[in-house]
C-alpha cells in the first residue's frame, strides 16, 4: 500500500511540474491530491505496512508507465 501511495504521489508531482504556474486552480487540486496520497501512505505505515522488496517497486513503476502510456494513446 505505501509503495502505491508513494508512486502516485510522484506521478502527481510530475503533473505539477508540467502545469503552468498561472493555472492556480489546477495546481491547487493536484497539490491537494498529492497531499492526500502522502497522508494515505503515512496512515498505512502507522498501521504496520512494510516496504516491498527491491524489485517490486521498480516493476510497479514500469507497469504504471505502460498503463499510462497506453491510456494516453487510446
Amino acid at each position: 500500500m505505501t509503495e502505491t501511495e508513494t508512486q502516485v504521489e510522484g506521478h502527481l508531482a510530475s503533473h505539477l511540474d508540467q502545469l503552468p504556474a498561472a493555472d492556480l486552480r489546477s495546481r491547487k487540486i493536484v497539490e491537494l491530491m498529492k497531499s492526500e496520497e502522502a497522508g494515505h501512505g503515512q496512515a498505512a505505515r502507522a498501521l504496520g505496512a512494510t516496504e516491498l522488496p527491491a524489485p517490486i517497486p521498480t516493476l510497479m513503476r514500469i507497469a504504471a508507465r505502460v498503463m499510462t502510456g497506453t491510456a494516453y494513446w487510446l
